[in-house]
């Protein structure tokens, strides 16, 4: 069940930010808090996901706030056998390089808003 990464789970803490990711079901907890999986919506207009192509990478970046109360905390590109995953920071570019290599879908967290995904990439590359 939990061989295939695209089937990945996102966890964040909320008390420290903490990033984790589980490759199937998990019982996870942070600082004394469990924590559920992030549910994944659409890009809105605020967090819509840019993607080029760049050789044989994916330049990915979203137009979004970085302050420090309200920003782009992670991006990744999940492929069936692997999760890349950059973490980004106030005050800092929302982007990131992702190796092409059979990315099927690219997700970022909002610190605020939560976790966006998007499938079409290959109709943006």
């Amino acid at each position: 069940v939990s061989a295939n990464m695209s089937r990945c789970k996102f966890h964040v803490c909320p008390v420290c930010g903490n990033i984790l990711v589980s490759s199937g079901e998990a019982s996870i907890s942070c600082h004394g808090v469990e924590l559920i999986p992030l549910e994944a919506e659409e890009p809105d207009e605020n967090h819509a996901i840019r993607i080029e192509r760049v050789e044989d990478e994916l330049f990915v970046s979203v137009e979004h706030s970085m302050s420090k109360r309200h920003y782009i905390s992670f991006l990744a590109a999940v492929s069936p056998d692997r999760v890349q995953l950059v973490k980004t920071y106030p005050e800092s570019n929302a982007e990131a390089r992702f190796k092409l290599d059979q990315v099927s879908a690219l997700y970022t967290y909002c610190n605020k808003d939560g976790l966006f995904k998007t499938n079409s990439i290959w109709n943006k590359v």
